[in-house]
């Protein structure tokens, strides 16, 4: 278990788990207020939680 806790792909899962609630609270803002900029804060958030993952995947194949 500790090295599961120790791993260093569980960060980057973990931050883009955060980007992920961000981009999730800016696309409801942006439905709820029929503005522009939660949406495209919102799309550049799942961007970044993509890369975050993609960083995941390649600490995993080492």
């Amino acid at each position: 278990m500790r090295t599961v806790l120790l791993h260093p792909a569980l960060a980057w899962l973990a931050l883009a788990a955060l980007y992920l609630a961000g981009a999730v609270l800016n696309f409801m803002l942006a439905l709820s207020t029929a503005r522009m900029w939660p949406l495209v804060l919102a799309v550049s958030l799942m961007v970044i939680t993509g890369l975050c993952v993609t960083a995941a995947a390649r600490s995993l194949r080492r």
